[in-house]
């Protein structure tokens, strides 16, 4: 993209890309875009940002989905990964430093800790489980129905082939059917 301005407001860069207001915003959010705001809150795009959303309508133009978009972005360092989200409060308070404090103190702190981390990447390996269960079967039931629907074009495309070999069959039959009782008049009148 040319850019042209030193920055874009949002309805300036919706029309020039030809998406909506909507859309930009939609991309800041899936692609963790900061967008700097004038004082009165307004989007002031940067061209580098004006680049980014031209690239991401590019490719979405191609066909491309946003996860895939997002890998690009990513492997051409144009985008950052955004943090892992924490699902659970694994907070662990910190014991205040006491010269009193026990070996046998330190250590069950360290096992609760412990429990606490363990129970918590169990949850998460769960939930990554029962996601890719479900994409998993989502993706089998797709390609069930790709195959039927392959099979049943199959199954159409092999009834007209055969009716077409019967039509031809019937047809060669009509017209060599007199042609057997004329070659057996023939026969027996010469004898």
């Amino acid at each position: 993209m040319e850019v042209m301005k030193d920055r874009y407001s949002i309805t300036e860069l919706s029309e020039y890309l030809n998406v909506t207001d909507h859309t930009l915003r939609y991309y800041e959010r899936e692609f963790n875009l900061y967008v700097p705001k004038d004082k009165r809150g307004r989007r002031c795009y940067t061209p580098e940002l004006a680049n980014i959303m031209y690239k991401i309508k590019a490719m979405r133009d191609d066909g491309l989905e946003i996860k895939a978009i997002k890998k690009i972005l990513q492997s051409e360092n144009i985008i950052t990964e955004p943090p892992p989200v924490v699902t659970g409060d694994i907070s662990v308070p910190v014991p205040k430093r006491n010269h009193s404090e026990s070996i046998l103190d330190i250590k069950t702190f360290f096992q609760e800790f412990e429990k606490q981390l363990t129970n918590s990447f169990s949850q998460e390996v769960e939930l990554a489980k029962e996601h890719m269960t479900n994409e998993l079967n989502k993706t089998k039931l797709e390609l069930g129905a790709c195959f039927e629907n392959n099979v049943r074009r199959l199954e159409s495309k092999l009834d007209k082939h055969f009716e077409n070999v019967d039509r031809s069959i019937g047809m060669w039959r009509e017209k060599n059917k007199d042609g057997l009782f004329k070659r057996l008049r023939k026969k027996v009148f010469r004898l």
